[in-house]
């Protein structure tokens, strides 16, 4: 009887025993990284300067962005995410200055932000029910009016952007950074000085190049941790 009572016990510590080990395990395994974001991503949009007679007037810009990431001083192989995604760049336009993410991002320098203006894939979820038009994925959605007459522009098209800081962000542990993204949507609209008519189909390769290859620097990336719109 002692030795099947001493059995007993040596058989419930053992439980025991594994059972601490699972527990201890398991918490460890759900330890959240409670490290704080150190850099704001900021966007702001420019108003149009030049279209002074009202033929072009834009009301809402959205984006579809995905995969930000910073780029390490002097190393285009090696970058931080900061943004996986897909997420909708809802723009401003009025100028106004929106943090619209917030990220950790180890010390350094960094020279350089590459995203995506991203095209829905068939599998993906869309942020957005705009982006999904029949059986038809978009990647930017452009409301506004041409010559008095509303217009719904939609692009189809990705394209990756490689920006550089013309000054170094520098991150430390400590503190928060700010960059800000600075879109001009309406040079989308404009070759040549003139306007392209968003309506009309013969347009649309030169509004989407616009849109995609950045000639026009219709994207810029800059350090602003005074978050007034313009770089430090």
């Amino acid at each position: 009887m002692k030795t099947l009572k001493f059995k007993t016990k040596i058989l419930s510590l053992t439980i025991l025993t594994v059972m601490s080990v699972f527990i201890i395990s398991g918490c460890r395994d759900n330890v959240v990284n409670t490290t704080a974001d150190n850099v704001d991503l900021s966007a702001v949009s420019t108003i149009d300067t030049t279209d002074v007679i009202g033929i072009l007037r834009l009301d809402t810009v959205k984006i579809l962005i995905k995969d930000i990431k910073l780029n390490v001083a002097n190393n285009n192989q090696d970058s931080n995410n900061f943004k996986v995604g897909p997420f909708v760049l809802y723009l401003n336009l009025r100028s106004q200055i929106n943090v619209i993410s917030s990220a950790y991002i180890p010390a350094g320098t960094y020279d350089k932000v590459r995203f995506m203006v991203h095209k829905l894939e068939n599998n993906e979820t869309p942020p957005d029910p705009d982006f999904v038009l029949l059986n038809e994925r978009l990647s930017v959605i452009v409301k506004g009016s041409y010559n008095n007459v509303p217009f719904i522009y939609r692009s189809t098209k990705s394209a990756h952007q490689k920006l550089s800081f013309p000054n170094s962000l520098q991150v430390s542990e400590t503190g928060k950074s700010n960059i800000t993204l600075k879109v001009s949507p309406y040079i989308w609209f404009i070759e040549n000085g003139v306007y392209l008519d968003p309506t009309d189909e013969d347009n649309r390769n030169n509004i989407d190049n616009n849109i995609k290859n950045n000639v026009n620097n219709n994207f810029k990336i800059f350090v602003d941790n005074d978050r007034n719109g313009n770089p430090d």
